[in-house]
């Protein structure tokens, strides 16, 4: 079983996901894949773990040894994490495949790869029942992505989400509510949740748009220090995921 060694050559910034590929680094992250079903294509690791990898290939895919610096040189940039693997994009879903009930996160215009794996990971932890993403949203399962989410982008169901999507969401009884700093906001721990309940967070720059906010039926905020205006939106949507998505041990 051969593969064509070259598609992993100089893939710092490339986009795979016009071959429908996507790239797997490290073995937690491929752990995932393959926990997912993943169709993994090729395998590239050091040599001492080659054969724990070709045992775990069990032939349905072509492992690769090498040394860690000759990785680092085909893959253009300096790799530690002792194996990497190209694989098959899985699709995302519509809304209409989202079950009627639980707390998701949806993600609008988050543009930064690293902040959407890692929203993705916390999401996960919080015991979210997937992540929406709108169409200005980074790649989940860019590599940069995949890895800030230590592959939970693979574990979590993942659902594409419009404008038009969130309105017929409201319309069917989901709970909208906004993270935003206004003057109409209502302090998190003033808010008592009403489930099925979407989280919105927007971009990292200037939110979320009017018209988003405009859908919802509550906006949230999390009173601060003075001096601080705004948190990461990683941190602050980790902060409202923990108190609005209940005990994720209980689910």
């Amino acid at each position: 079983m051969d593969f064509d060694l070259s598609q992993f050559s100089d893939m710092k910034d490339k986009d795979f996901s016009r071959e429908g590929l996507m790239v797997l680094e490290g073995r937690i992250v491929i752990e995932k894949a393959l926990g997912a079903n993943v169709g993994i294509e090729a395998l590239v690791c050091v040599e001492d773990k080659a054969e724990e990898w070709r045992a775990r290939a069990d032939g349905a895919y072509p492992v690769y040894p090498m040394k860690n610096e000759e990785i680092g040189a085909l893959v253009g940039y300096r790799f530690h994490h002792g194996a990497i693997a190209m694989a098959r994009r899985p699709e995302m879903q519509g809304i209409a495949a989202m079950p009627g009930e639980g707390a998701w996160l949806c993600l609008w215009n988050v543009t930064d790869p690293s902040n959407v794996g890692a929203l993705i990971r916390t999401a996960v932890g919080f015991g979210a029942r997937g992540v929406l993403l709108s169409p200005g949203c980074a790649d989940p399962f860019y590599r940069k992505a995949l890895r800030a989410s230590m592959g939970n982008a693979l574990a979590l169901p993942l659902y594409s989400c419009s404008q038009n999507d969130l309105a017929t969401l409201r319309g069917a009884g989901f709970s909208l509510v906004a993270a935003a700093l206004s003057e109409t906001a209502i302090p998190l721990k003033q808010f008592t949740p009403v489930y099925p309940l979407v989280l919105l967070a927007g971009n990292e720059g200037y939110g979320l748009p009017a018209e988003i906010i405009d859908l919802c039926g509550t906006e949230l905020m999390i009173p601060m220090a003075g001096g601080v205006d705004s948190l990461n939106v990683v941190v602050a949507a980790s902060i409202c995921m923990y108190a609005l998505f209940g005990d994720p041990t209980q689910q």
